[in-house]
């Protein structure tokens, strides 16, 4: 009797036990998901590549290209304005003779578009004047206290003299020059005309203005240069002409024989002042290389400072039979 009351129990509890489970199922059934640890932080996605603006990819360098844009304006420039620039040239003449100056000649060596090698060297500076016209640079070496030697240096570049150029209009040398007006305009302080030239003899050695193309900035009152950029004559048409050849040139295990065309180009600027004159202050040549039928590399370049005017008068002022002293 003992044991079957045992069992009537068990089995009672058993009754009020499967109702409370199956309700603490249903509740756990109803419980959200545990939140699980939060994911690492991580820098946000690197915005989408664009590709290359087309303009950008075919831009040209500006050795392939002349220095101001063909406007088709007509060659040639007033008689009137001719005369006056030539008189310019005419003083520029007489003071060709009357200044030293010392002049810093920096130049550098490149290599993989950058600067590998560069030399600093100091001279005394002058012009000489020959019969005529001629007008010859002078060089005397420089000591570290500014002194000067008696040693003559010859440290030309294949480039025109910085003064060589106020004769650009000089009466001698406009039947080897084509001349045209391109505007005038604010450059920096200065208000300036715009002229553009192109020289009649044949490339060689670059000693010569006439072998060199390019545009002059003058003075819009004096006429007096400001700024002169050049290149070689025709120099666009020569580069293209022979990169063409060297991409014809016989090919050894993907290496042209040919050697690459190279270029020149030359700036100087007229920035010290005396009776309305303009006189040279700096002088910049370049030589590169064509890599490409747009793109060129520099090889190397050489900039030319004058500093330190100074001024005399050649003629005398002594009355005939003074006693020279």
């Amino acid at each position: 009797m003992a044991l079957r009351g045992c069992q009537g129990d068990e089995r009672r509890i058993d009754r009020m036990l499967k109702p409370l489970f199956a309700i603490g199922i249903a509740l756990l059934a109803a419980l959200p998901p545990p939140e699980g640890p939060e994911p690492p932080m991580v820098p946000p996605a690197p915005p989408p590549r664009t590709a290359p603006d087309d303009q950008d990819a075919d831009e040209t360098d500006p050795a392939y290209m002349t220095l101001l844009p063909d406007d088709g304006s007509p060659w040639g420039i007033p008689s009137e304005m001719s005369e006056k620039l030539a008189a310019v040239a005419d003083t520029y003449l007489e003071y060709a003779v009357r200044f030293t100056c010392n002049e810093s000649v920096r130049r550098a060596k490149f290599s993989d578009g950058e600067a590998k090698k560069e030399t600093v060297k100091r001279y005394g500076y002058l012009l000489e004047r020959g019969n005529g016209r001629e007008v010859a640079e002078y060089r005397q070496k420089m000591r570290g206290d500014g002194s000067v030697t008696d040693t003559a240096v010859n440290d030309a570049e294949a480039f025109p003299p910085a003064y060589a150029w106020v004769f650009l209009f000089a009466r001698i040398n406009q039947p080897y020059f084509a001349y045209r007006e391109r505007g005038d305009r604010f450059e920096g302080y200065d208000w300036v005309r715009i002229f553009e030239f192109k020289g009649a003899v044949p490339y060689t050695d670059g000693r010569d203005i006439r072998q060199w193309d390019g545009v002059v900035l003058v003075d819009a009152t004096t006429l007096t240069p400001v700024e002169i950029r050049a290149e070689p004559s025709r120099q666009a048409e020569r580069l293209k002409l022979l990169f063409d050849r060297w991409a014809q040139s016989f090919n050894i295990i993907g290496f042209r024989t040919g050697q690459k065309p190279e270029g020149y180009s030359g700036r100087v600027l007229f920035q010290s002042r005396r009776d309305k004159l303009t006189f040279p202050t700096e002088m910049r040549y370049t030589s590169f290389r064509a890599v490409s039928p747009k793109r060129t590399e520099p090889t190397a370049a050489s900039t030319r400072e004058y500093a330190g005017y100074r001024f005399f008068e050649t003629g005398t002022k002594e009355k005939p039979g003074d006693v020279v002293k």
